[in-house]
C-alpha cells in the first residue's frame, strides 16, 4: 500500500450521503448539537455578531424528528423477533439468544438495526466468526468458544461497498470499514486513539484482455495507525474468509439509486422541516423577549452621567425609585412603559405549530398532539399511513435477518435457511379487531389447518409467543378418553362444519 493512501478516506456514494447523515446525526444529538451548527441557525443580515452568538447560544429545540423516529422504529417489536421454524439445528438455537457474542438477544439486536435504518435510511450487518488458529480442530475450537457472530456497522463506518452481479447474484466484491477506536495509553491513564480499518474482498479474475470473468474467494485485511499525525498504516491481520463470500447484509428504508450505494431517505422531508421548525421556534423565542416584555422611558429627561461622560443605568424595580425633577422652565419629565404589540407573536406561534403538523403528517405517524379535532376516519388514516410504510419496512428487516441467518449457518456449516418472525401485523384500524373471529370461522369452515390457526393466533398475539404445536398437539391427546390414537386425534380436531358436510 502506498504512503500516501488514507484508508479512512470514502466512496462517492458515501460523500453523496453526508449531508443527510450530518443533518440528522446532529438532530438525534439534540439541543446542543444544534446549537454548534451556524448553519442551522443562520446569521441574519446586519446582525452583530454578539446578538447572533447570544440567539444561537440560546435557542429553543423542540426534538419532533427523533420522537417519529423513536415512534416508527417501535412498531415491529411488540412482539419478540425470533426463529420462526422449531425444527432448527441447536448450534442457531445458541446463535439466537447471544447473536452479537457480547449477551444480546436477536430481538434486541434487530431493534437497534431497524432503529439505524429507519434514521439514517440503511444500516448493515457482517456475520463473522471467531477467528482460528491455523489447523485447530474441533477441540480447539470448542475450547477457545469460536462462533458465528453479527455485527452492526453503522452507515457512518461504512467507507466504501461495491457489489457485482456473480453466478446471476448481486454479491459484495469490497467493503471497507471504520473500526477507530479509543484505548488507555501505557501509563494506564491517558486515552490514545486508534485509527482502523477493515477491508474485505474478492478480487477480480480477469482474461488478458481485463475483462472480469469471476471473483476470487473473499479475503479480509486490518490496518491499523497510531494517534500520532506521522504515524503510517500499518498490516496487523489478513487471512481467508472461509466460507468465500463478503457476509455483509444491508437494511435499506429508502429507495437505492440504481446500482449504487446512495439512498432516497425516506424521512428526509421531516428531518429538512425539523430544521426549520428549530429556526422558527428560536424567532418565536426572541420574539417574545423583544416584545414582551415593556421597556422603561424616560420623556423630557436628562440622563445623568458617569464620570467619563456616559449615561448611568437606570435602576428598574420594586425598590427602586426615579426622579423627573423639573427643568428652569418650571416643566418636568416623567416614566412610563412602552410596550410593543405582541400580535406578530400569535403568527409565529401558529407557524411553529403548522411546522409541527406536517412534520407530523409526513412522518407517517398518528399526531400525538392536537387530535382532539380529528374525526375517527382521518385518525384512520393516519394510522394506515404509518403501517403502509412500517409494515414495508418491517418485512425488509425481516429478509435481512433471514439473509443473515443464512450466512451463520455456513459458517456453522449446516445446511439450513431459517425463517426469521418479524411483526408485520401492525394494525391500520382504531376498533376492535376481529381478525380472530374471522380466523376462527374460517377454522370451524374447514378453510384452515389446525397448525395454520395457531400460527395465525399466535402471530396476533391471542396465544403466547412460548405457544409450540407439538406440545400442544401432546396435550391435546392426553385429554383424549382412552387411549387416544390417530383416529381419535385426527377426529377430536376436525372442524364440526366438515364433519357435518362428510
Amino acid at each position: 500500500m502506498a504512503d500516501n493512501t488514507d484508508l479512512l478516506s470514502t466512496s462517492g456514494d458515501y460523500q453523496a450521503m453526508v449531508p443527510y447523515w450530518t443533518m440528522v446525526g446532529t438532530i438525534m444529538r439534540g439541543a446542543a448539537a444544534m446549537r454548534k451548527v451556524p448553519k442551522f441557525l443562520p446569521q441574519f443580515p446586519s446582525e452583530g455578531d454578539e446578538n447572533y452568538k447570544y440567539r444561537r447560544e440560546n435557542a429553543k429545540f423542540t426534538n419532533i424528528y427523533r420522537d417519529i423516529v423513536e415512534n416508527l422504529a417501535s412498531k415491529p417489536f411488540t412482539k419478540e423477533v425470533r426463529l420462526a421454524s422449531e425444527s432448527v439445528p441447536a448450534q442457531l438455537k445458541a446463535v439466537v439468544e447471544d447473536v452479537d457474542g457480547q449477551g444480546n438477544h436477536l430481538h434486541a439486536f434487530a431493534t437497534q438495526y431497524f432503529f439505524n435504518g429507519v434514521n439514517s435510511a440503511i444500516d448493515w450487518l457482517l456475520v463473522d466468526h471467531t477467528r482460528l488458529p491455523e489447523g485447530a480442530t474441533l477441540e480447539d475450537e470448542r475450547r477457545i468458544g469460536a462462533r458465528p457472530f453479527w455485527v452492526r456497522i453503522a452507515a457512518t463506518d461504512m467507507l466504501a461497498v461495491y457489489s457485482a452481479v456473480i453466478a446471476g447474484k448481486e454479491q459484495f466484491v469490497y467493503a471497507r470499514m471504520n473500526e477507530t477506536y479509543v484505548r488507555r495509553a501505557d501509563n494506564g491513564i491517558d486515552e490514545e486513539t486508534i485509527s482502523r480499518a477493515r477491508i474485505l474482498a474478492r478480487d477480480p479474475i480477469t482474461d488478458d484482455a481485463g475483462n472480469v470473468l469471476d471473483y476470487a474467494p473473499a479475503r479480509f485485511e486490518v490496518w491499523e495507525k497510531g494517534s500520532d499525525a506521522g504515524d503510517q498504516w500499518m498490516l496487523i491481520e489478513e487471512g481467508p474468509i472461509t466460507i468465500g463470500v463478503i457476509a455483509l447484509v444491508p437494511f435499506v428504508t429508502g429507495r437505492r439509486d440504481g446500482s449504487t450505494w446512495r439512498i432516497l431517505p425516506p424521512l428526509n422531508d421531516v428531518a429538512e422541516l425539523q430544521i426549520e421548525h428549530y429556526q422558527a421556534e428560536t424567532n418565536l423565542k426572541m420574539a417574545k423577549e423583544q416584545t414582551a416584555f415593556p421597556m422603561l422611558a424616560g420623556n423630557g429627561i436628562t440622563p445623568p452621567l458617569d464620570g467619563s461622560g456616559k449615561p448611568i443605568t437606570v435602576p428598574i424595580g420594586p425598590a427602586s425609585v426615579l426622579y423627573a425633577p423639573m427643568n428652569d422652565q418650571g416643566h418636568h419629565g416623567e416614566w412610563q412603559y412602552i410596550e410593543p404589540s405582541a400580535t406578530s407573536l400569535k403568527f409565529l406561534s401558529d407557524e411553529v405549530d403548522k411546522l409541527e403538523h406536517q412534520m407530523r403528517e409526513i412522518g407517517r405517524i398518528p399526531l400525538t398532539a392536537g387530535t382532539a379535532g380529528m374525526t375517527q376516519i382521518t385518525a384512520m388514516l393516519q394510522s394506515q399511513k404509518v403501517s403502509s410504510a412500517v409494515q414495508a419496512w418491517a418485512w425488509l428487516l425481516k429478509d435481512a435477518l433471514e439473509k443473515a441467518f443464512k450466512f451463520t449457518a455456513m459458517w456453522l456449516n449446516v445446511n439450513v435457511e431459517p425463517t426469521v418472525f418479524v411483526n408485520t401485523n401492525i394494525a391500520v384500524d382504531l376498533g376492535s379487531n376481529k381478525t380472530p373471529e374471522i380466523l376462527r370461522g374460517m377454522r370451524q369452515d374447514g378453510d384452515l389447518s389446525q397448525q395454520t390457526y395457531w400460527e395465525e393466533m399466535r402471530e396476533r398475539g391471542v396465544l403466547s409467543q412460548e405457544f409450540e404445536a407439538d406440545r400442544e398437539i401432546k396435550r391435546l391427546e392426553e385429554e383424549l378418553p382412552g387411549d387416544p390414537g390417530d383416529d381419535d386425534l385426527s377426529a377430536a380436531m376436525t372442524p364440526p362444519a366438515r364433519i357435518a358436510a362428510e
